[in-house]
């Protein structure tokens, strides 16, 4: 017979849930944080221009249009258009964006005929403030 009053100890367990809730929700937050750090940037490379002249832009809402060397115009880095795809695109960004700014990304291999042609199409749209953007070299 055993009279010596035993203790139990109880049942140590730590629970794992909320710190892998926890995990979850910082990697859902870094991939959502990373995803509109890296929209802007262009998936075809393009071979912008050099000038020692240039200038930052200033603050405000922007409108990035590309122009390839194969002549190609993309609007925001998504869509691919061409003339009068082109001018209602941006009729209805202006209509959505009336104090947006264009930034216009020309390829130095880009057809100067094809890129004069784009910024006539800005104008018809109703944008007035244009930048043309370059590599500025020292």
């Amino acid at each position: 017979m055993n009279f010596r009053k035993t203790k139990r100890r109880p049942d140590l367990t730590l629970d794992l849930m909320p710190l892998i809730d926890v995990v979850f929700l910082l990697l859902i937050f870094f991939l959502i944080t990373t995803s509109f750090t890296q929209e802007q940037q262009r998936k075809i490379p393009i071979n912008l221009p050099q000038g020692v002249t240039g200038t930052e832009v200033g603050e405000g809402t922007k409108v990035i249009l590309f122009v390839t060397e194969n002549g190609e115009i993309e609007l925001e880095a998504d869509f691919e258009v061409n003339g009068s795809s082109l001018d209602e695109k941006l009729k209805s960004l202006k209509a959505l964006r009336p104090d947006a700014s264009i930034l216009l990304k020309g390829d130095t291999s880009a057809e100067h005929g094809k890129v004069v042609e784009t910024l006539d199409t800005i104008k018809n749209a109703g944008f007035e403030k244009v930048d043309l953007v370059i590599t500025k070299t020292e």
